[in-house]
């Protein structure tokens, strides 16, 4: 006959199922293990990535406020500018009349020959020039109105009066306009 003992069976199976339970118990704690070990190593990432972010926004933040100063300084540069380039207009509009009598005299200089030519009387209002003095000889006034007609700060020269001079009869008094060079130089004073 055949007995079967059903009580080593049993004892068998318990250890086998003591066993697997206590793998299973294992496994679980290993899953659990990764599972803390990822949050952790997921916490920590976190944490250095929000630090790296802030300190990103810290430094961009500090360049915008840096640009900011610069572009109020940029501002103010080109306020300070501008206000510099309407001062030197101003100056250069209160001051572009003063230099054409000194324009006008240095020409004068340089076109009327000393020897031949002395200038009495010179009278400037807007574009009309006039002028009076004695020369030498009729010749010379005719020169001399062609020289200024030659300038290119004259444009028309009228000799309005060459006589022999009343108490020096070797010389010749004149007297003679001169126009500025504009468009419409005779018309207004002549």
């Amino acid at each position: 006959m055949v007995s079967i003992n059903l009580l080593k069976g049993q004892r068998h199976d318990d250890r086998r199922a003591r066993r697997r339970s206590k793998l299973e118990l294992f496994a679980g704690l290993c899953v659990l293990a990764g599972v803390w070990a990822l949050w952790g190593w997921v916490a920590v990432d976190v944490r250095h990535t929000t630090q790296r972010l802030e300190q990103e926004m810290q430094a961009k933040q500090a360049r915008v406020a840096l640009l900011q100063k610069t572009n109020q300084a940029v501002l103010t540069l080109e306020k300070q500018q501008q206000a510099m380039i309407s001062e030197r207009n101003r100056l250069k509009a209160l001051t572009s009349d003063l230099a054409k009598p000194i324009h006008l005299l240095s020409m004068i200089s340089r076109v009327v020959a000393p020897l031949d030519v002395w200038l009495l009387h010179l009278q400037a209002k807007d574009v009309k020039i006039t002028l009076s003095g004695i020369a030498r000889s009729l010749e010379d006034v005719l020169k001399l109105a062609k020289e200024f007609e030659k300038t290119d700060m004259l444009g028309r020269v009228d000799v309005v009066d060459a006589e022999p001079h009343v108490q020096e009869p070797d010389l010749f008094q004149f007297s003679m306009n001169l126009f500025m060079d504009s468009t419409d130089h005779g018309r207004q004073n002549s």
